[in-house]
């Protein structure tokens, strides 16, 4: 009888696992089912489940399942606990519970029998949390480097492309630095990629409307749907547009994409290679990038030229890629004078109005009317009441040094992960006593940031060395107080971007700079 349930659990368990490299996450849960009703004690068959509803978006039942595994762990002595707070860490993350997901990927790196990959992977979930959660970059440098103690290329070049971007956050470099460090992670890149090239596509012939492609994780309510969403609208117009969706989120923003599509292309997860093949078969006149180097997969893919006419807009770190495979960077004579062309590796082309144009949300209508004719400030911020508005990570010291100076009664802070004692705490090193006047307001989407940003008497404050960006536009429509500083004409497009959007005439030339990227992608 032992022997007979012996062998349905592994057959059990063979479905599962066939399932889920399959990915049918349906058929796996069933099967992963099975298998705990044959072996319910079995800490390992437990995790599995667990995992499978991690696949299918179901953290609660994932992390119920979690815990009945460490309950049986604790009366057999397992020597795989590591795996157990792995994936209650992974539980919190999809709930949302940053700091709880935190503390799990810690214990997990503690335990002594926790294998090489999955300390790698684990050290990366958390350099992720601090930067993107906890608004920590250096720390999230540190981890990745960490992670790539064992020299293997590819995490090295993470590593070494996070420090840039935490000196991009932090200062450290100058902005010739920081170019120069593109260029050396670009050249680094190249050799990786090399042999990777595959044959050129035949083109179907001469098309009367282009085939241009768009590859991005941010195809949602994003800065870059903020700022895309009007002009490529205008752009399905006149020609047929292939987005190559590297993982956005499903909303408003991202079903309107989905209506200008001529083809979607779900394509999160893909490795370079992959992405490679699926570029070069898409028989396209043109590619844009959205993604820069905060994709690197996409952009390995995109460094090869699969496509004959490449150019890079918008996403990333609004700096040069480093790289000499695109035709054209998208910008302006605000964003790059041309005393800083010598920063970028790509040919400028830049818009006259503006490089990038902003789509009023649903909910906020009124801002297309303000995006047309940006208002003055209303009135006069109440006196010694600032606020900053960022990403935690942009509070660099010399920000924090501003706004000392200016001597704040109260200091709001805005941001949706404010919520989080490991933001508090990473930025509490650097704030000191401005945290004795500091006030935290937290919304918890864009509407709740809009509104919020609509309510507030305060002067706000640009952040340096990076510069506000999208922010800077919406607070701009909302009539509010920026005080921002002097932008050298040699810096980065991301240091210069709230006094170049200030200097700005309207924001819904939508038309006009889908009538330039349409000239630029058809450019011989």
């Amino acid at each position: 009888m032992g022997e007979l349930l012996d062998g349905e659990l592994a057959t059990a368990l063979a479905q599962a696992r066939q399932a889920m490299q399959a990915g049918d996450v349906s058929a796996a849960l069933h099967a992963y089912h099975q298998a705990s009703l044959l072996a319910p004690q079995s800490v390992h068959v437990r995790l599995d489940l667990a995992v499978a509803f991690l696949a299918a978006k179901d953290p609660e039942e994932a992390l119920g399942q979690a815990e009945m595994a460490a309950f049986h762990a604790e009366s057999e002595n397992d020597a795989g606990s590591w795996r157990i707070s792995l994936v209650r860490g992974m539980a919190h993350r999809q709930l949302g519970r940053v700091d709880q997901a935190f503390a799990d990927f810690h214990m997990a790196l503690a335990a002594p029998a926790l294998p090489d990959d999955s300390r790698q992977s684990l050290l990366q979930q958390c350099a992720d949390i601090q930067l993107n959660a906890f608004g920590n970059a250096r720390a999230a440098a540190c981890l990745k480097r960490e992670s790539a103690i064992n020299k293997k290329p590819g995490l090295l070049l993470q590593a070494e492309l996070a420090e840039v971007v935490a000196d991009l956050y932090e200062g450290g470099r100058g902005a010739q630095e920081i170019t120069d460090a593109f260029v050396s992670l670009g050249a680094r890149f190249k050799r990786q990629i090399n042999g990777q090239v595959p044959a050129e596509t035949p083109r179907k012939g001469q098309r009367i409307r282009p085939r241009i492609g768009l590859i991005s994780q941010q195809f949602c309510a994003s800065p870059v749907g903020f700022l895309t969403l009007g002009v490529f609208r205008e752009l399905s117009r006149h020609a047929d547009l292939v987005f190559f969706d590297r993982g956005s989120k499903p909303d408003w923003a991202h079903a309107a994409y989905q209506s200008m599509a001529r083809h979607w292309l779900p394509c999160a997860g893909f490795s370079a290679a992959q992405l490679l093949r699926l570029l070069a078969a898409a028989d396209l006149d043109a590619l844009i990038d959205l993604s820069g180097w905060t994709d690197a997969e996409a952009l390995c893919a995109v460094a090869t030229k699969p496509i004959r006419r490449q150019l890079k807009w918008v996403g990333g770190q609004a700096a040069t890629t480093g790289l000499q495979c695109f035709d054209g960077m998208i910008t302006d004579a605000r964003q790059v004078p041309d005393a800083a062309r010598a920063l970028y590796t790509e040919p400028l082309l830049r818009a006259k109005h503006g490089y990038v144009t902003y789509q009023a949300p649903p909910y906020r209508p009124a801002l297309a009317q303000a995006a047309a004719c940006p208002p003055d400030p209303r009135g006069r911020p109440a006196r010694g009441v600032y606020a900053l508005v960022s990403h935690p990570a942009k509070i660099s010291t010399d920000t924090v040094q501003r706004i000392q100076a200016l001597k704040p009664k109260r200091l709001l802070l805005i941001d949706h992960r404010w919520r989080h004692q490991g933001t508090k705490l990473g930025a509490g090193a650097r704030l000191g006593t401005l945290l004795d006047v500091a006030e935290f307001v937290t919304p918890s989407d864009h509407p709740a940031y809009l509104d919020a940003l609509a309510d507030l008497d305060a002067a706000f404050i640009d952040t340096s060395p990076y510069a506000m960006g999208l922010t800077a536009i919406e607070l701009r429509l909302l009539g509010k107080h920026i005080l921002t500083i002097n932008r050298s004409p040699v810096a980065l497009m991301c240091q210069r971007h709230a006094i170049a959007h200030l200097g700005a005439r309207r924001f819904d030339h939508h038309g006009e700079l889908a009538s330039d990227l349409l000239q630029w992608c058809r450019a011989a």
